[in-house]
């Protein structure tokens, strides 16, 4: 099938490049435009132009409660798993692929860390973010790493137009409250942004608690009250751009500090365990236009992710074992992008090299939290480099992007020094060491059918090879639950999609953009957790996957006073793995169909809006037991904001809100145990001055 699927891609694009060739022998130059609004101000866009790729301007929500979990469920082909409300535990997937398959960065620098792969949404920055770039076709030129699900870029605010300072007062259901102060200005060369947050909330919303007994016994199912999941959230920015002479340097800050309680299922809630968080990230970035020569660019970023983890668990509520735990995580990197415009012979050149180092270490305590053992140092270090070629052909209505990207992983894992054992047989030597080296190509094409100033319709097509090397967590296991596998092997993947495009300005007071395509992911050497023992998993390379799907995306503005957006996803992604139990299942947690949509009013005074959300079933298990069966959702919002004060000249407003979500009052759960709230109604205040 996947030959079948790529095939009729090239036979098509084939076709297509004749038909141009035909039509067009003229070759000028013409401004580049990426496939999404606003393409200019988007420079990651420009990198991947065959790419189907998304950008959520962030300007909206500075005025509403709404948290990144609830933004990016809303795309055609992304999902958010939640194990709870806000605040909660949340990881993202895209196109139907695992979350630690999915690639996070934060102004191009990567945040994935080593240790488990995924990223808990609710551990990132979102308030003082600008804009996110979704990349569904892969990982753009400029950045470092391969990712078999695409990837996600979240974008700081940093250079701004006029001084700004806004409040945001907001509050709500659960003892939900957030403050937030931010001010932007200007100096000579430059410009600046700061941030305070404060948020906090209790989340004891009720829910139905079946007591274990989902089939068997109903009659024991009461409702009751989530406990333990309260979370306090601090958090700061400060970034700082500076242009001098043909070079903009940004310094960019992000601090989070976050203290939780963890509930635990809901038939068996906790009362003591809790989870103090705490993450810095820093990075310093640099473009420089004409550098050396007259046509080329380079780019720099030199950064550091720092983040500790502490784990409570004093009654043993989550572990029988030791219950607590200290980890700390370190990255540091370092990249270099040059880029050579070539353009009288209708290419770009592109490259990238990246360096980057982690450690984890890891401090296991006793109930009273002093160490009991500290585990061996893990040490990651990567080398990456990426080569592209972008071709422009027939007055830029073609565009050829061969790419090409080699990576080295080099794997270190130090000695357990409780163990007399390893103390004997390898004095000297680490415990493990190796390394690991791969090479994924991939292609794309963009075919610009229609091209004037109010319309541009277009084709898109990407065939690539991308790949998962194994976490700390797969490789070395975990104490007392998970028995390490150092033989692992990469999941690999081979990726292809193909679609359309349009944007159109049919008049000064329309404006659409709409597009659909189909996609394939056929995934090897998928790793699963198979039981090792009555209380231990191993993980080992038995799966395989076949995930097929379409999505199609809407949205339309009527500048008079209406907005419509509309975003449908269907996919089939099925397990082919060695176990037969497992073979020919649908991977757990991906719905067949999810859609979303939003119909808003506004006005100069206000606006009201209504948001719609279709989740399908699915399964919660690898087998689709039926106890695992999880029916199909909807779920509706509404928000209303009303902006009693605006001053045109100086910018100043005060902008008034409420909102309902969940207003049929649903009472469901992403993954068993972990129920998700009911109707709750959120009061927001903002004043810009």
């Amino acid at each position: 099938m996947v030959s079948y699927f790529r095939l009729s891609i090239l036979l098509f694009l084939s076709f297509s490049s004749l038909t141009l060739l035909a039509q067009n022998k003229e070759t000028k130059e013409v401004e580049i435009r990426a496939n999404v609004e606003n393409q200019s101000k988007n420079s990651n866009f420009s990198k991947n132009p065959t790419g189907f790729q998304k950008e959520i301007d962030l300007t909206s929500t500075n005025t509403r409660y709404t948290s990144l979990p609830d933004v990016l469920n809303r795309e055609a082909g992304v999902r958010v798993r939640q194990y709870g409300g806000l605040g909660s535990y949340s990881t993202l997937s895209l196109r139907g692929t695992n979350p630690n398959q999915t690639k996070i960065y934060w102004n191009g620098v990567p945040i994935n860390n080593s240790m488990g792969g995924e990223i808990n949404l609710a551990d990132l920055p979102f308030d003082n973010l600008e804009k996110i770039e979704i990349y569904k076709s892969g990982t753009p030129a400029g950045f470092s790493g391969s990712a078999i699900g695409g990837s996600i870029n979240l974008i700081s605010k940093s250079k701004i137009d006029k001084p700004i300072t806004r409040i945001n007062l907001m509050g709500g259901s659960f003892k939900t409250a957030k403050a937030s102060v931010t001010h932007m200005d200007q100096f000579a060369g430059g410009s600046y942004f700061v941030q305070a947050l404060q948020e906090t909330s209790d989340q004891n919303f009720s829910y139905l608690n079946n007591k274990g007994t989902v089939l068997f016994n109903t009659y024991d199912d009461i409702i009751d009250t989530r406990r333990n999941a309260q979370f306090r959230k601090t958090g700061f920015t400060g970034n700082i751009s500076i242009e001098y002479g043909k070079t903009k340097i940004n310094f960019l800050n992000d601090y989070i500090h976050r203290k939780q309680g963890l509930p635990g299922p809901g038939n068996r809630q906790t009362v003591a365990v809790e989870r103090v968080f705490s993450k810095l990230s820093s990075a310093i970035t640099t473009e420089t236009n004409e550098f050396l020569l007259q046509n080329l660019t380079l780019e720099t970023k030199t950064y550091g992710n720092f983040s500790k983890d502490d784990f409570f668990d004093p009654k043993s509520e989550f572990s029988y074992g030791t219950p607590n735990s200290y980890t700390k995580t370190n990255q540091y990197g370092f990249q270099l992008t040059p880029t050579l415009y070539l353009l009288e012979y209708n290419q770009v050149l592109r490259t990238s090299f990246q360096t980057e180092q982690e450690f984890f270490t890891r401090y296991e305590k006793r109930y009273n939290h002093e160490t009991e053992r500290k585990e061996p140092k893990k040490r990651r270090d990567t080398l990456s480099a990426t080569f592209q070629d972008e071709i422009r052909l027939f007055s830029n209505r073609l565009f050829l992007v061969p790419q090409v990207r080699f990576e080295r992983f080099t794997d270190r894992f130090g000695k357990d020094e409780t163990s007399v054992r390893n103390q004997l047989l390898d004095p000297l030597t680490d415990v493990f060491y190796v390394k690991q080296a791969f090479t994924n190509p991939s292609f794309g094409i963009k075919i610009v059918w229609i091209k004037k100033e109010s319309l541009e319709f277009g084709t898109l097509a990407n065939i690539s090879k991308d790949f998962r090397i194994p976490t700390f967590l797969e490789l070395f296991g975990e104490r007392g639950s998970i028995v390490g596998n150092t033989k692992l092997k990469p999941e690999q993947s081979r990726n292809g999609d193909f679609g359309f495009y349009l944007h159109s300005k049919p008049n000064n007071n329309w404006k659409i953009q709409s597009d659909i395509s189909i996609f394939q992911k056929r995934i090897y050497d998928m790793i699963l957790f198979l039981p090792n023992s009555q209380f231990t998993l191993r993980p080992e390379n038995v799966d395989q996957a076949l995930i097929r799907g379409l999505e199609t995306s809407h949205n339309l503005i009527w500048n008079k006073g209406i907005k419509f957006n509309f975003n449908y996803t269907y996919q089939d992604a099925k397990n082919y793995s060695e176990s037969p139990a497992l073979n020919g299942k649908y991977l757990p947690l991906r719905s067949k169909s999810q859609g979303s949509a939003l119909l808003a009013f506004f006005k100069e005074y206000g606006e009201i809006g209504l948001e719609y959300q279709y989740i399908g079933a699915n399964f919660r298990d690898r087998t689709n037991e039926y106890l695992g069966y999880l029916p199909a959702r909807q779920f509706w919002n509404l928000y209303i904001q009303y902006i009693p004060y605006k001053n045109l000249e100086t910018g100043n407003e005060l902008i008034l809100g409420f909102e309902v979500r969940n207003l049929s009052d649903k009472r469901v759960e992403d993954l068993v145990g972990y129920p998700l709230p009911g109707r709750s109604y959120y009061f927001t205040g903002s004043y810009r001055f």
